[in-house]
């Protein structure tokens, strides 16, 4: 079962080895060597403003206003934690990506970018018409000067002026309760016209909030809406996204539906039974698809309730939800290593939404996602700690058929190990209107110090149109 550490041991941990810790040596991204692959961020170097740009992993990618951010973390990285989480931007297609926040100036230690993401109000708190774009990104907080004392740190970036404003979420100790937000999402209640933002902030629950025009900023609600009697989830609340005009999140192996209005309520709409290891999560990456059996929308998901499971992908068809199971994470890399004398014995995914393409030969949509496989192989090669060093994703087309691909071509010795793909998004650039950027790296337990990457690539090389299969 994968273990994690808990998060004042890890603290203790590396701030022990901070003393042995020594910045890297500025690197550059290497010359697009690999096929129709370019690495866009190598993680350890100082930026053009002289701060250090690094991180374990990178968690979210996210197009705003014409530039990239990304959201990098720093579990198991031995810059961590004199070295707090960062939004890193990108202003070019063949620009370097520059710090743009730096979380630990807050007083508050953030090991892992939670959430990043571009949201547009299309009405304020009153139910008026606005038109107002904003960033915003969350993290679990640690106070190293007040032992288990945390929170749920939110920064909104001021667009004019360059500069975040940081809020706190749901302070209290993290002895018992996990405060991690996971996911983020914009929607309309259908009963009152108005547009909130709602935020799974850990095992406290869900909040929402609203944008008021005359102060430009998020006005957040001081209370969860679920659970509203001050109860706490046992699990990490993983995902939030609406389908068929109503909105549902997931928590372990259930998921809630809102009944919108002036005093909303959220209950059960699906579940699947059994225990959930809260590390593992349950149903992640709940996704909306098209319904491929009848009107309106489906929710998709990987299913991954412990250690050593197959990472089922699920899909719930219509208001029904009625149940398919499509395929396994790890029959997926089975298939692409049967003649390779290599299998997985546990397979993740779901670390964010299911990732819509436009596939320009058919003009349809599919879906992308990224998964990582602790596996057994003959070849000590392609393991790092127990893990495959590629990066692999999926394809999903309309018909439930799935191809699989890896980011930065089949991996060998010769390249990066890089393991998962988390994150997906379109570049803003011109020149680049058919290019997507990946991101990720997960650090499992294991020390990954400079192991964040991003790379990009055209559609054409992204779908495998290079491919004889």
């Amino acid at each position: 079962m994968k273990q994690r550490p808990c998060f004042l041991c890890v603290i203790l941990l590396l701030a022990a080895a901070m003393s042995n810790c020594v910045h890297a040596e500025k690197k550059t991204a290497p010359a697009n060597k690999f096929g129709g692959w370019k690495q866009s961020y190598n993680a350890g170097y100082t930026d053009a403003n002289g701060k250090y740009a690094g991180g374990s992993e990178i968690m979210h990618i996210i197009p705003h206003k014409g530039r990239l951010y990304a959201f990098n973390g720093y579990w198991t990285d031995g810059h961590f934690p004199k070295q707090s989480a960062q939004v890193l931007r990108l202003d070019s297609a063949n620009g370097s990506w520059q710090v743009d926040l730096e979380t630990n100036s807050t007083g508050f230690v953030h090991m892992k970018g939670n959430i990043l993401k571009s949201v547009t109000f299309k009405t304020d708190k009153n139910g008026k018409k606005t038109d107002a774009t904003v960033l915003i990104a969350a993290s679990q907080a640690y106070n190293v000067n007040k032992q288990g004392h945390g929170a749920v740190s939110v920064f909104v970036r001021n667009d004019a002026t360059g500069k975040w404003r940081h809020s706190l979420q749901q302070t209290g100790t993290l002895r018992k309760i996990r405060r991690v937000p996971r996911d983020i999402e914009l929607y309309r209640d259908s009963k009152t016209g108005v547009d909130r933002v709602f935020l799974l902030v850990g095992d406290p629950g869900i909040v929402s909030g609203v944008y008021n025009s005359a102060t430009k900023s998020i006005e957040w609600d001081p209370m969860p809406e679920h659970p509203d009697d001050g109860s706490t989830f046992p699990a990490r609340p993983l995902g939030i996204t609406e389908a068929n005009g109503r909105l549902y999140f997931s928590v372990a192996g259930k998921i809630f539906v809102r009944t919108d209005g002036a005093k909303p309520k959220w209950s059960p709409a699906y579940e699947i039974p059994g225990m959930v290891n809260t590390d593992v999560g349950g149903i992640r990456g709940l996704s909306t698809i098209a319904n491929p059996n009848g009107p309106g929308e489906s929710l998709i998901f990987v299913w991954t309730p412990i250690g050593r499971c197959r990472g089922d992908i699920k899909r719930l068809d219509g208001v029904a939800l009625k149940e398919t199971t499509e395929t396994t994470l790890r029959a997926l890399f089975d298939a692409e290593f049967k003649t390779a004398g290599a299998n997985a014995k546990f397979s993740l995914g779901g670390y964010n939404r299911f990732f819509p393409v436009k596939d320009p030969r058919t003009g349809k949509t599919v879906h992308l996602f990224g998964y990582e496989q602790r596996i057994n192989a003959s070849d000590e090669s392609i393991k790092w700690n127990h893990y495959y060093k590629g990066a692999m994703y999926s394809i999903r087309t309309d018909k439930q058929q799935y191809s699989t691909r890896e980011v930065n071509g089949k991996w060998v010795r010769s390249k990066p190990v890089l393991v998962a793909p988390r994150a997906f998004a379109n570049s803003p650039f011109p020149g680049e209107e058919n290019v997507i950027y990946f991101g990720g790296h997960d650090a499992n337990g294991s020390k990954s110090t400079d192991m964040a990457w991003i790379f990009k690539a055209d559609i054409k090389t992204v779908l495998g149109y290079d491919s004889a299969r």
